[in-house]
């Protein structure tokens, strides 16, 4: 493996904007700093029962100045410790999650209509700005997840995700090498003294901005991550709940997962 040394957390919640996070977004700063990081990215839950947007009913720039407090928390924080923070989204749909990349603050107070997108349109509008959409920790079961998801209007996949049990990251692994997406890995981080993993992605330069990151997804350029030395491995445990594979066209196409381990 390549000497790489520029370690980023790539999915973090904050206390301000997700309803799911509870640590301050001031506070991850010292926190990643003293572990060795050189950045991180703010996604926040943007839309569903996760995200912290006190009235839907509010002024679109309302929603959306209260939707990015968190990221604007963190980023003062950063520049006042010399820490890179950069913005993300984490969207829901039904069943699955994606981790965007790429827009900004403007972007979304300029597409008021994106929180009834479906998974095409975001795709489609994303890729429209150069940037990416990374399938969020696929195989994952909880109460919510009544049917694993796999949305293929992806450009990566998040296969190691530290809130994972390791079983669904043995699927997650073989998912993206079966289909040949980039890999990634995140602590789905939302409060840190509870967090016994720290996740990433690791460069050997330093980024610039996100579209750093952006364009070594897109690009299929080399990058590490940085996971415990198990993840990924294991025992190959029967799913605990139903799956469905969606083309671009996000309509329902016959696979089999077990093609994922022939």
């Amino acid at each position: 493996m390549r000497n790489m040394s520029y370690i980023y957390e790539v999915h973090l919640h904050t206390d301000e904007s997700s309803a799911c996070g509870q640590t301050p977004a001031r506070d991850y700063i010292p926190f990643y700093m003293d572990q060795g990081y050189d950045g991180l990215v703010v996604t926040d839950h943007f839309t569903g029962n996760t995200s912290y947007v006190p009235d839907r009913n509010a002024p679109w720039e309302q929603q959306v100045n209260a939707y990015c407090r968190g990221y604007e928390e963190a980023l003062d924080e950063g520049i006042r410790r010399g820490f890179k923070v950069f913005f993300g989204i984490e969207q829901q749909f039904a069943n699955d999650e994606c981790l965007i990349y790429g827009p900004d603050k403007q972007w979304l107070l300029d597409h008021p209509d994106a929180p009834l997108w479906n998974r095409r349109k975001w795709y489609d509008e994303i890729n429209a700005i150069g940037g990416c959409i990374v399938l969020a920790h696929p195989f994952r079961v909880r109460d919510y997840v009544k049917k694993i998801t796999l949305n293929n209007c992806v450009h990566a996949v998040e296969a190691y995700n530290s809130g994972n049990r390791p079983e669904a990251d043995v699927y997650g692994l073989a998912y993206a090498r079966h289909f040949g997406y980039p890999v990634t890995a995140g602590s789905d981080m939302h409060f840190f003294p509870k967090k016994k993993e720290l996740y990433g992605v690791v460069f050997d330069e330093p980024w610039e901005d996100i579209f750093s990151y952006v364009r070594a997804i897109r690009e299929n350029k080399p990058f590490g991550v940085q996971i415990t030395p198990e993840r990924g491995k294991g025992e190959i445990l029967p799913l605990e709940r139903s799956y469905e594979f969606l083309n671009l066209q996000e309509k329902a196409v016959e696979w089999n997962v077990n093609e994922l381990f022939r």
